[in-house]
């Protein structure tokens, strides 16, 4: 993941690391998959755990460095 950003439930978000679901069409990125994030798990010494629904798909733990937060362009 790059950067700082910081996933919070609320966000907007979508998957990576899977065929498919990011493709890079004529220099932009599609994200194809687009998630909502219900809550959080983050333990000490581990990673943090994101529980996101999908589409129609029943909600699913995912690991941070799996998706990437969409972010409000700044002007």
């Amino acid at each position: 993941m790059g950067g700082n950003q910081v996933i919070r439930p609320g966000d907007i978000v979508y998957q990576r690391k899977r065929p498919g679901t990011v493709a890079n069409v004529n220099g932009a990125i599609v994200k194809a998959r687009l998630g909502l994030v219900i809550k959080e798990l983050i333990e000490e010494a581990s990673i943090p755990q994101y529980y996101v629904k999908f589409d129609q798909e029943v909600p699913k733990w995912f690991y941070q460095h799996d998706l990437h937060k969409i972010e409000r362009e700044r002007n």
